[in-house]
C-alpha cells in the first residue's frame, strides 16, 4: 500500500467517475455548448499538467497556457517552439452543424514551416493531453541534446 487514506482513495475514485461520466456524454454532443465544455476540460487538465510539470523542472523550462476565455482557442509552449494549440472547429455540413475539438501539435522537428499535425479525439480525456504535453517535453528534450551535440 501507498499510505494513502482510504477516504482520500474513495474521493478520487468517485471524482475520476464522475468526470467520466460526464466526458462520455459531452463526446457524444457536437454542439456548441457542449463541445465549449470539452474545450474547458481540456485547458483545466493541461493546467495541472503543467503545474506538475513544473514540480519536476522548476523554473528551467520556458512553459506556458493562454488564458481560456470561452471557447476561444488556447495554446501551450514548451520551448522556443514546441506547441500545442486546440480550438472548436465546425466540421459539419452546410445544413447541420457538427462541432470538435481539434489539436494541433508542432514539436519543432521537421523543416521550417512545417503544418503542425492534427489530432482529432472521438472522446477526450485526461491521458490525452498528457500524451499531447509529454511529446511536447519530448521535442524540447531532443532540441537540447541537438544543441549540445552542434
Amino acid at each position: 500500500m501507498d499510505g494513502t487514506p482510504f477516504e482520500v482513495r474513495v474521493r478520487s475514485l468517485r471524482e475520476g467517475w464522475v468526470e467520466r461520466r460526464e466526458s462520455n456524454f459531452l463526446s457524444r454532443s457536437h454542439d456548441f455548448d457542449s463541445q465549449s465544455r470539452v474545450l474547458a476540460n481540456i485547458h483545466r487538465w493541461a493546467s495541472e499538467c503543467i503545474e506538475d510539470v513544473g514540480h519536476v523542472y522548476g523554473e528551467a523550462l520556458p512553459i506556458s497556457i493562454d488564458p481560456l476565455d470561452d471557447a476561444a482557442p488556447f495554446s501551450i509552449t514548451v520551448g522556443a517552439v514546441q506547441r500545442a494549440a486546440f480550438e472548436l472547429v465546425d466540421r459539419g455540413g452546410a445544413e447541420r452543424s457538427s462541432w470538435q475539438v481539434v489539436a494541433r501539435v508542432a514539436t519543432g522537428g521537421g523543416e521550417a514551416g512545417e503544418a503542425p499535425e492534427e489530432r482529432r479525439v472521438r472522446h477526450w480525456r485526461r491521458s490525452q493531453v498528457e500524451e499531447i504535453l509529454l511529446s511536447l517535453l519530448s521535442a524540447y528534450e531532443r532540441s537540447l541534446s541537438r544543441e549540445v551535440s552542434a
